[in-house]
């Protein structure tokens, strides 16, 4: 950990490959989206509403929502809007990234009088690879979550991100990363079989504690340093399997492991994407509709069961938007009939829609060590006798098939009408050209919080 602060502390803007920065801004440019998305989903307003019954003092914006909340409970706010789409990016072994640095970033703006686009992006592109390195070095999606645990290791991404931003010291990072670790537990996957409110709500709750382990620290708490990632008490000593430690500063400078962050494109679990690239494509390909269909047989890996199919009774009658949003047959049900999964699919009309429900029932899926972790393999069969079967793996967003910028404008704007405050076509174009070119921008809470929120309120 005291390698990883150091790297995080000495980084700077000037130090980071273009590549890295455009890649950087692009996933900024696509949280700002989902967290546009987001902002008015299940959850959200209540969450909002206790902040401002809280009180305290008037630090960070709270967009969408008007006023200024301190730090800590402005990203209690935010953290679980980009989270609520379920459409933010996420990496193939650590899982969620930025839903929890940017919103960490956001909230902690609010505790210095400016933060430049430069040192936004520097610090985005620390805590987003603290981040991965963690969750690669604990094995969260090849290991974990087939263990029934989705892993802890957010906090420390997001307190590095935070901590860089607000100036710590090697010490009080330090500190503050030994704080987050007496945070950490397994998380077991609970929260998405059968899924609640708390996939959304924990990404607030990690925020917040982010923001509170780095003030702890500026302000003297010391945390156990020693052993927060290895040794007996170490993070990843909590593991139920072999970890692998070495890649927690692998080519650490050298190598960036945030080049290899997936992109979303559809609004549901991302176990669930190679399922839903499938039956489109097959559609597509062999040119049959919803009608045509007389079953679906998905076989999908250890890990995509675990999130998707199980507990069984709730993946194939969901009726909340979180059960739905994490349903295989919903989901590919819904991609039958639309062509696409987005928001509008989980809304109180889509979720009692009988043509889904319908062919959900003909849809099974079974668990198939064999499959890679994100892929399906689909197998079809249509009513006039035919059979289709093929194994997806890389749908559109992972980086062996990427999103390219005029892509996440488009994904971009396709968020916007679901804002909870409204927003002009002018003031998109802004705030994606602003995005766009982060570097150039002198006020970060100005250029990227302010367009979101109501003047007063």
């Amino acid at each position: 950990m005291a390698t990883l602060c150091r790297m995080a502390l000495q980084t700077q803007y000037e130090d980071l490959p273009a590549d890295v920065i455009r890649h950087a801004r692009h996933t900024l440019l696509d949280a700002m989206a989902v967290t546009i998305g987001g902002s008015a989903m299940d959850g959200i307003p209540a969450i909002v509403e206790l902040v401002k019954d809280k009180g305290g003092k008037a630090e960070t914006m709270l967009p969408f929502y008007g006023g200024k909340v301190p730090a800590a409970e402005a990203a209690l706010a935010i953290g679980p809007m980009p989270r609520a789409m379920d459409c933010g990016d996420l990496h193939e072994e650590a899982g969620h990234v930025s839903e929890y640095i940017v919103a960490s970033l956001l909230a902690a703006s609010g505790l210095r009088q400016k933060v430049t686009g430069k040192e936004f992006l520097a610090a985005l592109v620390i805590g987003q690879e603290i981040l991965i390195r963690l969750g690669s070095a604990y094995k969260v999606i090849s290991r974990a979550v087939k263990a029934n645990d989705c892993g802890g290791h957010y906090i420390f991404g997001a307190v590095a991100a935070v901590g860089k931003l607000l100036g710590l010291t090697q010490e009080q990072l330090e500190n503050a990363q030994g704080i987050a670790r007496t945070m950490t537990q397994p998380h077991t996957m609970a929260i998405y079989a059968p899924a609640t409110l708390m996939v959304r709500v924990h990404h607030g709750l990690v925020c917040q504690a982010a923001i509170t382990a780095c003030q702890l620290a500026a302000r003297g708490i010391t945390g156990p340093r020693e052993e927060v990632l290895l040794g007996a008490n170490g993070y990843l000593n909590t593991a139920r399997w072999e970890t692998e430690p070495e890649a927690l500063t692998r080519d650490l400078g050298g190598r960036w492991e945030l080049a290899s962050i997936i992109t979303k494109g559809y609004s549901a679990c991302y176990f669930s994407h190679s399922s839903i690239d499938g039956i489109r494509d097959q559609m597509r390909s062999n040119g049959f509709g919803a009608a045509d269909i007389a079953s679906i047989h998905i076989d999908v890996s250890t890990s995509g069961w675990r999130a998707v199919c199980e507990p069984t009774e709730k993946k194939w009658q969901p009726r909340t938007v979180p059960e739905c949003q994490f349903s295989l047959p919903y989901a590919v049900a819904t991609a039958a009939f639309d062509d696409k999964v987005f928001l509008d699919s989980y809304s109180a009309k889509a979720r009692e829609r009988e043509d889904v429900r319908e062919l959900m029932t003909r849809i099974t899926a079974s668990e198939d060590p064999s499959v890679s972790d994100w892929g399906a393999r689909l197998t079809t069969r249509l009513r006039d006798g035919r059979v289709v079967s093929k194994e997806y793996v890389y749908v559109k967003g992972h980086p062996e098939n990427p999103f390219s910028e005029q892509d996440f404008i488009a994904k971009f704007r396709l968020c916007v009408p679901y804002s909870a405050y409204p927003l002009s076509e002018e003031r998109v174009d802004t705030l994606i050209d602003d995005i766009l070119h982060l570097e150039r921008i002198d006020d970060v809470a100005q250029a990227l919080l302010a367009p979101l929120t109501p003047a007063e309120a």
